[in-house]
């Protein structure tokens, strides 16, 4: 029978069961099946685990003896079926044992999966031809998160989002702590051949990507424009970290000095002749730490307006390589604390802002402090209302606070392995199994493991190539040794391919004469 690939066996729920896999090479973990219910009819199952069991001892093999017999055990979880009014059914009734076990095809796993016809294309499932598209207004209202380990493919990932949402004219504010999104200009021409088997060609977004510099940045002179804040009433929380006032005294001169201003609008410069005025000894070094701020040029009477960052057709690309930490955090702060205010007041269109290394914008508590913690979690928990989407990027997910995390809809898990991380997607990602978090551990760089409202079932997604080139790929420090290295490597992994093949023929000859335990248990 077309597509059969094997046959209930042993117990069966009518969540789970268990198959004899009758073609061990057409089954593999993660794949979608379809089995016949008495009571609803096909439904699709997913396969969780493929175990390979032979009629061999320990002392067989200690003899170098073959297998008699061969068998191969599949674990499926039912996903389900959909009905006349197009919702997800799983069945009441238990499956039976024997009953033919099918791959299933591609038009009945995008039914029951839930996949959207257009939209985000995220990529493809893994192992298959079936487009990932994601609904564009669930992704952004409801916010999304990239988690991952170093080198498994976030920021990549983040590309592929952010050009769909390009195309779609979202509007974008990209904070971009290490300078990897500007490339969004230009075409990717290093990967045109991969990117035939996604259906898509190279394009730059040179024409609707800006990219911003922080004063004093040492890129300037490749920006488009500089962001610079109006530093009115900068609170004690913002000065003490921008200028890194750790000593008591001078604290409390600095509340003193704000307390005195309370009630009106005020600069920084408003704040030194405030202080001048107080007679205390600490004031000096107050005054040196003041004047840096003022002399670091992030602040000026020609400062940038905000509703710039947030328009139309447009992704506002904010770099800040060079930048200090503290700068850093600060600008995040007052620039998404002005374009929450705006987007309330509907003075700059519905978007999403794109939080690169959140971990240092938005820390777990117990992890760090940032000033920009409290608007994030804010516009986490309200911008939905207001239509301002949150993407948020991380390869620590312990150290990003898990209010935020569990606030995301979408969730876009790479691989991770560190278990305080895996540990923390399970508390702040609904639904996920044991074999779930296992499968994360195993993922292959730029595979995905997706969670969306509008998704069944959470998928594992090849991600698509980006059409942009990519600008946060690792450098090479010494190349000719990692070529040489890899040539290396390719040589050992051939060899050891040629010495399996080459055991593999030795063991099927001694077995040709031999009827299979699959044969004679089905015919």
């Amino acid at each position: 029978m077309k597509g059969l690939v094997g046959r209930i066996y042993g117990n069966a729920g009518s969540t789970e069961f268990n198959f004899v896999v009758l073609e061990p090479k057409e089954v593999k973990r993660t794949d979608y099946i379809k089995v016949w219910n008495d009571s609803e009819g096909w439904v699709v199952a997913q396969v969780l685990d493929v175990i390979a069991s032979t009629d061999l001892k320990e002392t067989d093999v200690l003899k170098g003896r073959d297998a008699e017999r061969e068998i191969y055990i599949a674990k499926a979880y039912v996903i389900g079926k959909r009905d006349e009014n197009g919702l997800l059914r799983v069945p009441k009734t238990p499956f039976v044992p024997g009953e033919n076990v099918f791959k299933a095809e591609k038009e009945l796993i995008v039914d029951v999966l839930g996949l959207e016809k257009d939209g985000i294309y995220l990529g493809l499932i893994e192992d298959t031809d079936i487009r990932v598209n994601l609904d564009v207004n669930s992704l952004v209202q409801k916010h999304c998160c990239i988690l991952a380990k170093t080198g498994s493919g976030k920021s990549y990932t983040a590309g592929v989002i952010i050009e769909e949402l390009i195309e779609r004219g979202v509007p974008l504010f990209i904070i971009d702590p290490h300078g990897e999104y500007a490339s969004l200009k230009e075409p990717n021409r290093d990967e045109e051949e991969k990117m035939k088997i996604y259906g898509i060609s190279p394009k730059g977004y040179g024409n609707k990507v800006r990219v911003y510099v922080p004063p004093n940045s040492p890129f300037a002179n490749r920006a488009d424009g500089i962001l610079r804040l109006d530093g009115l009433n900068l609170s004690a929380e913002e000065i003490i970290e921008l200028a890194g006032i750790t000593n008591t005294t001078q604290q409390a001169l600095l509340y003193q000095a704000l307390k005195n201003l309370k009630g009106q609008e005020y600069t920084i410069e408003d704040i030194i002749d405030e202080v001048e005025q107080i007679k205390h000894s600490a004031k000096v070094a107050l005054l040196g730490s003041l004047e840096k701020i003022l002399e670091s040029g992030l602040f000026g009477r020609d400062s940038t307006p905000v509703d710039i960052l947030l328009q139309k057709e447009r992704a506002i690309v904010l770099d800040m390589r060079g930048t200090p930490p503290e700068h850093q955090d600060l600008i995040v702060s007052r620039v998404c604390a002005k374009l929450f205010e705006l987007r309330k007041r509907e003075e700059v269109p519905p978007g999403m802002i794109v939080i690169e290394e959140a971990h240092n914008f938005i820390p777990e508590r117990g992890m760090g402090k940032a000033v920009s913690t409290q608007v994030l979690r804010t516009i986490a928990s309200e911008g939905r209302k207001f239509g301002l989407g949150l993407l948020v990027i991380s390869q620590r997910p312990a150290r990003v606070d898990k209010n935020v995390i569990s606030q995301c809809n979408t969730q876009i898990i790479l691989r991770v392995t560190n278990p305080n991380d895996l540990n923390a997607i399970k508390k702040g990602v609904e639904g996920l199994t044991a074999e779930m978090v296992d499968e994360i551990k195993r993922l292959p760089p730029g595979t995905a493991l997706v969670v969306n409202p509008e998704l069944e079932n959470p998928i594992i997604v090849n991600i698509r190539t980006r059409k942009s080139r990519h600008g946060g790929a690792s450098v090479s420090v010494v190349k000719g040794t990692e070529k040489k290295k890899r040539t290396e490597r390719t040589a050992k992994v051939r060899d050891v391919k040629d010495k399996k093949e080459a055991k593999k023929e030795k063991k099927d000859s001694k077995k040709k004469s031999r009827k299979g335990f699959l044969r004679r248990m089905f015919g």
